[in-house]
């Protein structure tokens, strides 16, 4: 569900809608006249009719003297309720159980309240099965409550600040085995049906509940003293253990950071079929999605790590201390991002956990710039789900990491601590944080929390840097750039720079108040290097202005990756000879990270010079797969090029040991524009391939190829019996190709019957397709498609405001992207012959752009991919 990115250093504007949509109200946490103590929900699981038979009891005190009491129940019949184990009065709303007591519940009093019902669940408990399109899916069931959705299985007091203890007692065909939080109590089996009884003995939230029932092999281990187990699809183990392997030292190190031991009795990672997140972080018992069960394969590219990590890291914050309502999320989700950060920090290095940062970064600022900019607590919505996005995640994770950038570390995880410590088993807000952190640190951290995180947008910086010889200094003039409209404000931030100066570093740190400054650093010679947020720690965009020079020294010889990669990217906007030369230097070398080589890749593809295609064409053979998938991507910006065309068909029709290269070698046939890319790509949606990426990619390469004759070929992969990527994929290849092919009104039919798709991904999918197409009669069906999912309601609506509103800004968009691929093919063989003339005199502190292996940071150890290229992170944003 990744969006498209721009490189972080590019300046975007403020988000071209706003976050509330018509009919939004303001969410505030729930009373709670009475607080749940006990739940114990008893539940018979009928798997042919994909039914529930439950009795729910929960035990509740009163806060103040109650004489109803009212619990969360979506589609529930309810056929009897008992109070202390008599009969009493209800009502059923559909949405409410509303129960009356008889006679009051004084304050400080307790009750039984029991509840009997029967459900086929539409949300909340999911059964999947075999069927005539998916002939080899197992038989499953399971739980999905966040974030408001476990009032769809049983009834309950549904908001994360009523937490209680749980025992979950459920029955279910005699060969399957479930999974619920906490302890296993009894297993038995009488007349062809297995109960399992699961106890929790510390108090947790609703929707933090668990049940997945269905056939599953099992490994065990151990983090210390803390049991693990792993339970997967049989025959899978393999598969299962290459995600899960370094849970021990996970949680190890988890332990050590946050100074709480593992809060649980034991943690259970389950692998399930069609689950609808990524991952959920159910209390000692995680439920995950087994499309990130990979081979051999594609370890090199893929590692499922960061979704292992996100999960556990919940167990503490989300599970431990729980956000007091969902506005405050952020809590949960942003600490769970930051922590998929540290871990890649501590188990792969810096390098690695900066370009996770990076790619956090960018999917915030794409979100914004497609979407809207909000602040991360914001109460205005329809459902609690629509917070859910990267504001939630991404954006909380940046404005952690922001905070350690200004306190350093000591002070930072001193204040995690104590954090967590002194809210543990509790329900938390955003000031609970900012105190802590203030009681720990001794600094007052009011302004930053208005500044990021209940203010919308993020600080804009331009830089420029010029050395004036004559007064032997260095100006570094820093303006803020961003719209301060519609709440977004000037920011205060420290801005780090370093300047090399015969070969020693000087490091400065800037502070940033206003909206524009002029710094002055005294600097005996020219520097060579002046690398401004060399890690790029800022949270928000920082484009610098400074000579070629500069940046080619930077590329060359900087220790930190992510300034390589900055520098890697603005000389691709450089786009001269030398520029050329630097970058194909720095591809070639196998010391360089694999992130700074991708970048020098993609700013090859970019300038598209002869001298460029040659670079790239010339590292096609390079050993890791990252960097070589980088180099395919790039030949794809050669269009009608008959060298380039040839090396991609031998690559897309050879095959790649790698199966992301493949997929991204594909994808590039089709923007070449070869004249047989229909006859090719066709033949490769049905190679077999990890998440079907490699078919994924020929779907694109289709889309991207604009022939009719391909609307038919995708059309044809959108059907039931493909896997649910592969069809996703065709569902937007085919919107893409509709008016090439004369065919939208076929088009508008297919979105609109697979609104109704029973793969929720698949249902996903039509909302990008639907803006991709750009047809005005898929409002009708968006609006009266009744869709369960508050997800799928949200995307529906901001899809319906698209097309009310940008149809034609996107058929114009469509229009200037082809004319500027034109006037760059015209303008490029002009540049060439203007340098041929115009070669410039290297600047004050250039090398020549050739490796220093004084400079190099070590060979690392091959890193694992982060995500699947067809899906980016794996977690609860659907």
């Amino acid at each position: 569900m990744r969006c498209c990115h721009r490189h972080a250093s590019e300046s975007i504007p403020s988000g071209p809608h706003s976050f509330s949509l018509p009919g939004a109200t303001e969410h505030y946490a729930a009373e709670r006249p009475v607080r749940a103590e006990h739940v114990r929900i008893e539940v018979d699981l009928d798997f042919d009719t994909r039914s529930i038979n439950g009795l729910c009891t929960t035990r509740v005190s009163a806060v103040r003297p109650v004489h109803t009491l009212t619990f969360d129940a979506v589609d529930l019949d309810v056929s009897e309720v008992h109070v202390d184990g008599r009969p009493a009065r209800y009502t059923n709303s559909g949405a409410h159980v509303r129960v009356e007591l008889g006679s009051p519940l004084e304050a400080g009093r307790a009750c039984d309240v029991a509840i009997r019902y029967t459900a086929r669940p539409r949300r909340g408990l999911y059964f999947w099965g075999p069927d005539s399109a998916y002939p080899q899916r197992p038989r499953q069931a399971w739980t999905q409550g966040q974030d408001i959705d476990s009032r769809a299985w049983f009834p309950c007091l549904d908001t994360p600040a009523q937490k209680a203890t749980s025992e979950v007692i459920a029955t279910f065909p005699e060969a399957m085995t479930s999974l619920s939080n906490g302890k296993l109590d009894s297993d038995r089996v009488h007349d062809g049906r297995r109960t399992q009884h699961y106890r929790m003995e510390q108090p947790h939230a609703p929707y933090l509940i668990t049940l997945v029932v269905g056939e599953f092999e099992e490994a065990t281990d151990t983090a210390g003293t803390v049991p693990l187990r792993y339970l997967f699809p049989k025959g899978r183990q393999e598969d299962a253990l290459r995600c899960v392997r370094r849970t021990p030292e996970m949680v190890r190190v988890f332990q050590e950071v946050t100074g709480e031991p593992y809060p649980w009795s034991s943690y259970a990672q389950i692998f399930v079929t069609e689950f609808i997140l990524g991952g959920m972080e159910n209390t000692s018992a995680t439920s995950l999605t087994d499309t990130v069960l990979h081979d051999a394969r594609a370890q090199p590219d893929y590692n499922a790590e960061p979704l292992i990590s996100h999960e556990l890291a919940h167990q503490w914050f989300g599970d431990l201390l729980t956000c007091r309502d969902w506005p405050h999320g952020w809590l949960n989700e942003g600490f769970a991002t930051w922590f998929e950060m540290l871990w890649k920090e501590r188990a792969d290095g810096q390098d690695e956990a900066d370009q996770h940062r990076l790619v956090d970064l960018e999917a915030y600022l794409g979100e914004v710039r497609e979407r809207y900019a909000r602040p991360i607590v914001a109460r205005r919505f329809h459902a609690p789900m629509d917070v859910f996005d990267r504001h939630l995640y991404e954006k909380g994770g940046l404005v952690l990491h922001e905070l350690r950038r200004r306190l350093g570390d000591d002070l930072f995880f001193k204040g995690l601590r104590h954090y967590v410590a002194r809210h543990r088993h509790g329900s938390v807000e955003t000031v609970d944080l900012a105190r802590a952190f203030e009681e720990a640190t001794g600094h007052n951290l009011d302004a930053f929390f208005d500044q990021y995180v209940f203010a919308p947008g993020h600080p804009e910086l331009k830089v420029e840097v010029r050395y004036d010889a004559e007064e032997a200094r260095l100006r570094v003039q820093v303006r803020q750039t961003q719209s301060t409209g519609n709440g977004v404000p000037l920011f205060r931030l420290p801005l780090d720079i370093v300047l090399t100066v015969d070969g020693r570093d000087a490091v400065h740190r800037l502070e940033v108040t206003d909206a524009e400054h002029a710094f002055h650093l005294a600097c005996a010679s020219a520097p060579s290097q002046v690398r401004v947020d060399p890690r790029r720690g800022v949270l928000g965009t920082v484009t610098v202005d400074k000579s070629t020079g500069l940046w080619m020294e930077e590329l060359r010889a900087a220790p930190e990756m992510r300034a390589r990669t900055e520098a890697a990217t603005a000389l691709g906007r450089d786009g001269g000879y030398r520029a050329v030369e630097a970058l194909g230097v720095a591809l070639d070398d196998p010391r360089l990270f694999w992130g700074t080589r991708a970048a020098c890749a993609k700013s090859l593809g970019r300038i598209r010079t002869p001298e460029a295609r040659a670079r790239l064409l010339a590292a096609l053979g390079t050993a890791h797969p990252r960097v070589r998938r980088a180099v395919v991507a790039a030949l794809g910006e050669f269009r009608r090029d008959t060298e380039v065309t040839s090396r991609l068909r031998a690559l897309v029709t050879g095959g790649d040991a790698s199966y992301f290269v493949e997929a991204e070698a594909a994808r590039s046939y089709g923007k070449v524009r070869a004249p047989d890319a229909l006859a090719v790509l066709e033949a490769v949606t049905t190679r077999p391939s990890y998440q079907d990426v490699v078919a994924v990619g020929a779907v694109d390469g289709l889309a991207e190829a604009q022939d009719p004759a391909a609307f038919s070929v995708v059309l044809a992969r959108t059907a039931l019996g493909h896997a649910a990527p592969l069809r996703r994929a065709a569902t937007l290849a085919a919107a893409k190709l509709a008016e090439t092919a004369g065919r939208k009104r076929e088009a508008v039919d297919l979105l609109t019957e697979l609104l109704r798709d029973p793969l929720f991904r698949v249902r996903m999918g039509v909302f990008e397709a639907a803006r991709a197409l750009g047809d005005r009669r898929l409002i009708a069906p968006l609006e009266q498609t009744p869709l369960s999912d508050a997800v799928a309601r949200r995307a529906a609506r901001e899809t319906v405001r698209f097309l009310r509103e940008g149809e034609p800004q996107a058929h114009e968009v469509t229009a200037l992207r082809e004319e500027v691929d034109r006037l760059k093919e015209e303008t490029r063989a002009l540049r060439e012959r203007m340098e041929a003339f115009t070669l410039k005199a290297p600047e004050p502190g250039v090398k020549k752009p050739t490796p220093s292996p004084r400079k190099q940071p070590p060979p690392r150890a091959k890193p694992g991919a982060r995500k699947p290229a067809s899906r980016g992170r794996q977690d609860k944003r659907r």
